[in-house]
């Protein structure tokens, strides 16, 4: 039996809940941080002459430091482990956070941004790696769906703070901030270092990538990344456009938010119970639909409902289960877990570089509508892929027991 099966049969220790707890509150953390910048931008506008070019570059940053900080967050965590990664990029955070609320030009705020990136690839990269190694696979998407609610209700807080910051003052917030991300640091150092598993070799990375189905989620994570880029870009002005207010628009995007926060631990349990192919298929047909109708209300308050039910959790149905099978290929093909979460830290991150300049490129060339209907058209296509292969597990990872009463994890033959 591998170290890894052994560590699986071992009883879940009651630090687990624990822990998953730290990590949903420091992934919430990094979306907060995310997301706070947002109220900021028409502040900066007016405080340094910003053009909208330059605060496009502002909003670039953030995911464009984040894929040298997955590289990082990897390395770190294949070499001194995942609790260390997590002080790396809280520290990150603090020395980057602070000296932003004190900025007084806007080279200053796109350097700082572009390390507060950095910071989030580390903490992505040792957070979903820590979560791994303490959940089993039959109760991966359930957990993952809980601390993806919990980075879903951090964007719902960012504005709230960066609206603080406007009203009071960048640098009393954001010292603030650096203080609690301290605090965030201590509560870390209180837990234990999750067990390794032991292997003989270091398996590469290359492995990963050469099984389909890997690339094939890896693909559906991006996806779902460029959805979140495109109508987050688009959406809005489109409300506005339609006459809905700041403060209707915000809410939109806010309940969008608690949907998807409350929803995503069920959908996440759901592919646990009955397994990931019909999910996916099922909530890429649904989430292609919606996206395709989101050029055609001419009311506000009709778009502001379909971008709720749009963006409130249907595309959770096919961004959990990849996750859990990235992961699930990782652990049986030996790859370490640090470098399977670099994957899918790399694949979000270019998706969302990706997905909102070019949308609001093709948006401003045509129009909205062509812009979303391509976003649908490469679900579909996705969507055709899914149902014509066997990438995509149709039934929950089954688990036996050896002689000796402890589990082991046996292989699906849609694994690959």
């Amino acid at each position: 039996m591998t170290a890894l099966a052994r560590r699986r049969a071992e009883p879940t220790r009651g630090t687990d809940g624990q822990i998953v707890l730290l990590i949903s509150v420091l992934l919430g953390f990094e979306a907060l941080l995310y997301s706070t910048v947002t109220p900021l931008l028409p502040h900066y506008a007016h405080e340094f002459g910003a053009s909208r070019p330059a605060l496009g570059l502002l909003v670039a940053a953030y995911p464009a430091g984040q894929i040298p900080g997955s590289l990082l967050g990897g390395w770190i965590a294949t070499r001194v482990g995942v609790r260390r990664t997590m002080v790396v990029a809280l520290l990150m955070f603090t020395i980057s956070i602070i000296p932003f609320g004190f900025a007084t030009n806007i080279a200053a705020l796109d350097a700082l941004r572009f390390v507060q990136g950095a910071a989030c690839g580390c903490i992505w990269a040792g957070g979903l790696t820590w979560v791994v190694a303490i959940t089993t696979p039959e109760r991966r998407g359930e957990v993952l769906g809980s601390v993806f609610g919990s980075a879903i209700f951090g964007t719902l807080l960012g504005p709230i703070v960066g609206t603080l910051a406007v009203a009071i003052g960048t640098g009393v917030v954001f010292a603030g901030v650096g203080a609690f991300t301290l605090a965030l640091v201590a509560w870390t150092l209180r837990h234990p270092e999750p067990p390794r598993a032991e292997r003989e070799h270091t398996v590469p990375i290359g492995t990963l990538l050469r099984k389909p189905q890997a690339l094939l989620c890896l693909w559906l994570f991006l996806l779902e990344a460029l959805m979140v880029g495109a109508t987050g870009t688009l959406l809005p002005l489109r409300l506005s456009q339609l006459g809905a207010s700041g403060v209707a628009i915000g809410l939109t995007f806010v309940i969008a938010s608690l949907f998807a926060t409350v929803g995503s631990p069920l959908i996440g349990r759901l592919a646990d119970r009955r397994g990931a192919r019909a999910l996916t298929v099922g909530s890429l047909l649904v989430t292609a639909v919606l996206v395709a109708a989101l050029p055609f209300p001419s009311s506000a308050l009709v778009l502001a409902v379909l971008t709720v039910v749009t963006l409130g959790g249907p595309s959770m149905g096919f961004v959990l289960p990849s996750i859990s099978a990235v992961t699930d290929l990782a652990e049986r093909t030996g790859v370490e877990m640090a470098l399977a979460s670099v994957l899918l830290n790399f694949a979000w991150a270019f998706g969302e570089v990706i997905g909102a300049p070019t949308a609001a490129t093709v948006s401003h060339l045509t129009n909205d509508t062509v812009a979303l209907l391509l976003v649908s058209a490469l679900m579909l296509v996705t969507l055709a892929v899914v149902m014509r292969t066997r990438l995509i597990r149709s039934a929950p990872l089954p688990a036996s027991v050896d002689g000796s009463g402890a589990e082991q994890w046996t292989a699906h033959p849609d694994l690959g």
